[in-house]
């Protein structure tokens, strides 16, 4: 038996989501309730498979920056109760080869405006980032990061997993938010430990890879 009944899922949304649907009875959202995905919820369930292989075309330059819009929202809402110690919120390294609008490169993604900013430099080649090479052929890897020196330092051990979690669920959600609006993509381990080391500054320490996004534009076959 799945753990996640779709098809009740489904109808759910559409219920909540129809027009001339009821308004709820409590509030929709409160001070810790997660934002909306900014496309259709339904689309982001019918699409969500792991996809390695997309479409020669930029991905959408806004549609990438609203995904890590969403993660970081919500990442800001799921630590934002009180409660045990939380660690630092994760922050997004993007690599992009094919994005529109965007000069290829590393890009930080800043949550204060909602935008990538540019690293010095060119972007290295992707066939030595990645051990699977047709990740290397994405238009937009984002890579998260999280200290992990302050996450311990926060709450001993237990920080270790903590941002792990946080991690992960920073790139689930931003995942979740480009199938809304049509992307495709998969989540994966990351790029390769000695050459994010030596290309990208990963120290492990304060600037430690915790997982990655590899996002771009479905194929024909994919988008059907």
């Amino acid at each position: 038996m799945p753990l996640i009944d779709v098809t009740r899922l489904t109808e759910d949304l559409l219920l909540d989501t129809a027009p001339g649907a009821p308004a709820p009875t409590t509030p929709a959202t409160t001070a810790t309730a997660p934002p909306p995905l900014p496309g259709s919820p339904v689309r982001a369930l019918d699409s969500r498979t792991a996809v390695r292989h997309w479409a020669p075309e930029p991905l959408d330059r806004r549609v990438l920056c609203r995904a890590l819009a969403h993660a970081s929202l919500t990442d800001a809402c799921l630590w934002a109760s009180g409660g045990a110690p939380a660690t630092a919120a994760p922050t997004a390294l993007v690599l992009v080869r094919d994005v529109g609008g965007t000069r290829p490169g590393v890009h930080a993604y800043d949550p204060g405006s909602g935008e990538l900013v540019a690293e010095p430099g060119p972007l290295p080649d992707l066939r030595d980032l990645v051990l699977q090479l047709e990740f290397a052929r994405a238009p937009a890897i984002v890579v998260v990061l999280g200290d992990l020196v302050a996450a311990t330092e926060r709450a001993g051990a237990a920080g270790h997993r903590q941002l792990l979690t946080r991690g992960a669920a920073f790139a689930h959600s931003a995942w979740l938010s480009a199938l809304s609006e049509g992307a495709a993509g998969t989540v994966f381990a990351g790029v390769l430990g000695a050459a994010g080391r030596t290309t990208l500054g990963f120290d492990g320490a304060r600037r430690a890879q915790l997982i990655a996004l590899a996002l771009g534009n479905p194929t024909r076959e994919e988008g059907r």
